[in-house]
């Protein structure tokens, strides 16, 4: 049975709120704030809005597009080239759309979410709109041409996880969350219509309410364009039905996986054993047989976010011990997959579509390489020539914004209490004689995968002062394919926990760090992992940063979104899911001893994916079993602010309390 919350007024009462998240922000800034704090938010700031910022680059006919924020316009501008000029930054970039100004315009505050562009007409677009930076999205019709709002033209209002593709001129595939029944009660969308010019909605496709979401999209298909309605009963499942002239297909996948499709083939990991075994990548073709293409190992598994149909190719990254390859497969014929060769070697490489539409493009990708220390390249080629008639013209070369020669990225593994060896990236300054402070950062959840990055803002406040950043590839994450992330599911879920607390330890033992030293930090599902190392595992740990958390583990199914996590979580209304989530929500188990180390538990105001009441709440538990906690709310949704003077000061703000704790 769900408990009635802790501290209840800080759930929905709007004046209680207010009052808490008051003080406890000037109180976090009594600690925090002065000059060095007010010197660090310029210094980010300044990187967000660097005049030589041009992070992606994106064609619609004979443009490529960017996005980018200056001091101007925090919140950004949506600018555009001509295809045949360099993507320079000094390039004579043309405004299309200002997101202040409409912000200005309109009296509310909007996050950019990109423009959804036809397949038919590369200058008809709907922008979308994030609502204060929450999961209501409004799509409003946008002509290229003019570089204007169109007058009297479609315009979906705020709704929650809607998302919309152009079927022609006057009629939208929209994924609705607007009107009666169209939830589910995990509150996302539970229709699919066509919505037309004269605001007449045809329901086409449903799931059910018990269900996780409807969705829908565009594929090629034979004789033109195909919808493919899907229901995803869980995350990191789905059912997918190609609409074809004589009725709907369904995908011969299994119900536990995620199935994507062409329109003529298909593809999926399996994710237990059945025709294949966990983790094997299946191609078939509908109507037709199918095979594996990759056959897992212990260290070996395909990147699932990676898979992608392009232009009779099928596309995916896999790794064996977390060294990634891009591999290739022409699907006119039988011949085995090939390895894309890369045109310098890189930590981690992605493949890309050029094109906003892929439907609409010419074959184009795009090859991002990159590192913990390399800053990303972009690359454009295409398989017209097949792999072996591949080259390489360097579209975007990112500036290197921080000092990385004195560091270098190893590898080692921590072993976790069950004797599982679990593998973490060290970035540490070179010829290292004794510790120093370490951000030791996790997730751990949801087959999310860890890929090395190159983060400007650790550099500059982290790095470069001496300090060493660590990833955990934990389980509950999809590093080493289903396996790894079932293991730390429902009951399983404390395995997470140990392997992240036995990776802190390992740092300690190698005389890497000392505990003391080494800060955690994570956000939504890693800020419950954060939660978790504070109330159980204090004595490891210098300094916990929890953002957006999960902390209330018994009640998180009654807030927007949480009803949808019971797969990866458990059920709190089940008995004995209740006895294992009880056993490890921080929430739960806040005790006056022994003495925690320093926390930030910090949030956003208008995050409708974790509710803000959970960090307000752990907070007030914290405080009143007299730990040292420290909070923060901030503008916007679950990723924070929009503009680049809220996402710096947020940032600001985390570093500077982890080295004030640990000493850096």
């Amino acid at each position: 049975m769900t408990q009635s919350p802790a501290f209840p007024e800080l759930e929905d009462d709007t004046a209680a709120i207010a009052t808490f998240v008051a003080a406890e922000n000037a109180r976090t800034m009594a600690r925090l704030g002065g000059p060095a704090l007010d010197a660090d938010v310029a210094m980010i700031r300044a990187i967000l809005e660097r005049p030589d910022r041009v992070l992606s680059v994106t064609r619609r006919g004979v443009w490529q597009y960017t996005f980018r924020q200056t001091a101007e316009n925090p919140r950004g501008l949506w600018l555009r080239l001509p295809q045949d000029q360099a993507p320079l930054p000094e390039a004579a970039w043309q405004p299309v759309f200002d997101v202040d100004a409409f912000c200005r315009a309109t009296g509310q505050v909007w996050h950019w979410r990109g423009a959804a562009t036809a397949w038919f007409d590369p200058d008809r677009v709907l922008l979308r709109l994030s609502l204060d930076g929450s999961d209501m999205t409004r799509h409003v019709e946008f002509d290229l041409n003019t570089c204007t709002l169109v007058p009297d033209g479609f315009d979906i209002a705020p709704e929650r996880g809607g998302s919309v593709d152009w079927i022609d001129a006057d009629t939208l595939l929209w994924t609705c969350a607007t009107g009666d029944d169209a939830l589910t009660r995990s509150g996302w969308p539970r229709l699919v219509r066509h919505l037309h010019r004269d605001g007449q909605a045809d329901t086409v496709f449903a799931c059910g309410t018990d269900d996780l979401l409807a969705t829908a999209y565009l594929v090629k298909a034979p004789g033109g364009v195909a919808e493919v309605h899907v229901r995803m009963p869980a995350i990191n499942m789905n059912v997918s039905h190609v609409v074809t002239p004589d009725g709907p297909v369904t995908l011969p996948t299994p119900p536990d996986t995620v199935g994507m499709t062409d329109g003529v083939h298909y593809a999926y990991v399996a994710h237990s054993d059945g025709d294949y075994p966990t983790g094997t990548l299946v191609l078939g073709r509908l109507g037709a047989g199918h095979r594996a293409l990759f056959t897992p190992g212990p260290r070996r598994a395909v990147d699932e976010e990676s898979i992608f149909f392009h232009h009779g190719w099928l596309i995916w990254k896999q790794a064996e011990n977390l060294q990634s390859r891009v591999m290739l497969l022409d699907l006119s014929g039988d011949a085995p997959p090939q390895e894309l060769p890369l045109p310098e070697a890189a930590e981690v490489a992605w493949v890309g579509t050029y094109d906003a539409n892929p439907l609409a493009d010419d074959g184009t990708l795009t090859l991002d390489l990159s590192g913990f220390l390399v800053p990303r390249r972009t690359y454009l080629f295409d398989l017209h020539a097949g792999v072996t008639g591949i080259t390489y013209r360097l579209l975007l070369s990112q500036p290197a914004l921080f000092d990385a020669t004195a560091h270098a990225v190893e590898l080692f593994n921590a072993t976790s209490d069950d004797g599982t060896e679990v593998p973490y990236h060290l970035v540490r300054p070179k010829g290292q004689s004794g510790p120093v402070p370490v951000i030791l950062y996790g997730y751990g959840g949801y087959a999310v995968s860890l890929d090395p990055y190159y983060d400007v803002v650790t550099g500059k406040l982290w790095l470069e002062h001496g300090g060493a950043y660590a990833m955990a590839h934990i389980r509950g994450g999809g590093e080493f394919g289903p396996d790894w992330w079932t293991a730390a599911k429902g009951a399983g879920r404390p395995r997470a926990f140990a392997d992240f607390a036995a990776i802190a330890s390992d740092l300690a033992r190698r005389g890497l760090s000392t505990p003391a030293q080494i800060a955690c930090h994570g956000g939504s599902n890693g800020g419950l992992l954060c939660g978790v190392m504070l109330t159980r595992y204090p004595e490891r740990f210098g300094a916990v940063w929890a953002n957006v958390g999960v902390m209330d583990m018994l009640r998180y199914h009654l807030f927007p979104s949480g009803a949808g996590w019971i797969d990866e979580y458990g059920d709190p209304d089940d008995p004995a899911a209740a006895k294992w989530l009880a056993a490890y929500s921080p929430l739960h188990n806040v005790r006056d001893a022994p003495r925690y180390p320093p926390a930030l538990i910090d949030t956003s105001d208008s995050d409708d994916r974790v509710h803000p009441s959970h960090s307000r709440r752990f907070t007030a538990a914290l405080r009143a079993a007299g730990q040292d906690a420290l909070f923060y709310s901030h503008a916007g949704g679950h990723g924070g602010g929009g503009g680049s003077d809220e996402k710096a000061r947020e940032l600001a703000l985390g570093y500077a309390f982890m080295r004030q704790a640990v000493g850096l």
